[in-house]
């Protein structure tokens, strides 16, 4: 049985044993339990104000995201598809198209950019094991690999760090799914109190294979 020294030593030596990843990510938001969960945090007053999720942005009923990520940890380059949203990064360099938004570039830092989050939340977890107080929870099954089953719950006043934000800020506790070979992620799950409202999990990934450079390419029409 895994400890949570073993854990913590998985997550962190991660980042040394992947040089590539790529992965179709299901996204699942439950609105109404997100609210419960940002009563209890920076937003708590704002959030116990409502029962309207909208107000920060969310769906009005619990929604599933489909995405597509591509991260090359190597070279600083990675890629996601969101439906016809398509963004890339290539370095310090990134382009953003969308038929309802117009195309846009830029060069980091650009906070309003999301790019991969999860895919590199998940193959660079070391940050988890400095916030998160971390406990073997068994064993289970991920996209075909052998994988520890790991509860989670934060340190101290991290609840809400921005590192976390690819698992679902403000959560009580966490289930995280961890490849038990190369220590990356494969799913987390967010709990306030037993009710999940985010569930991030990987519906395939395949890890290390060599990436055509044009898949980093600036789009057409940038």
């Amino acid at each position: 049985m895994a400890t949570a020294g073993d854990v913590a030593a998985l997550l962190g030596g991660a980042r040394s044993r992947v040089r590539t990843a790529r992965a179709v990510i299901r996204d699942w938001t439950d609105p109404f339990a997100t609210l419960e969960a940002m009563k209890h945090g920076p937003w708590a007053e704002a959030a116990a104000a409502t029962d309207d999720p909208g107000m920060f942005g969310l769906p009005d009923e619990p929604t599933a995201l489909e995405l597509r990520q591509w991260v090359d940890l190597e070279r600083n380059r990675a890629r996601e598809e969101r439906g016809e949203l398509v963004v890339i990064k290539d370095g310090p360099r990134w382009w953003r198209v969308h038929p309802g938004l117009g195309p846009a570039s830029g060069t980091e830092p650009a906070s309003s950019i999301e790019l991969a989050d999860a895919l590199l939340r998940w193959t660079d977890p070391q940050p988890l094991t400095r916030l998160m107080e971390l406990q073997p929870a068994g064993e289970t099954e991920a996209v075909g690999r052998k994988a520890l089953l790991v509860t989670a719950t934060a340190r101290p006043d991290n609840a809400y760090a921005g590192e976390l934000a690819p698992l679902g800020w403000g959560a009580e506790r966490w289930e995280l799914a961890v490849d038990a070979e190369r220590g990356v992620v494969l799913g987390t799950t967010a709990f306030i109190g037993d009710t999940p409202f985010r569930k991030v999990e990987a519906l395939s990934m395949t890890l290390d294979e060599p990436f055509d450079d044009a898949l980093f390419a600036p789009p057409s029409g940038v």
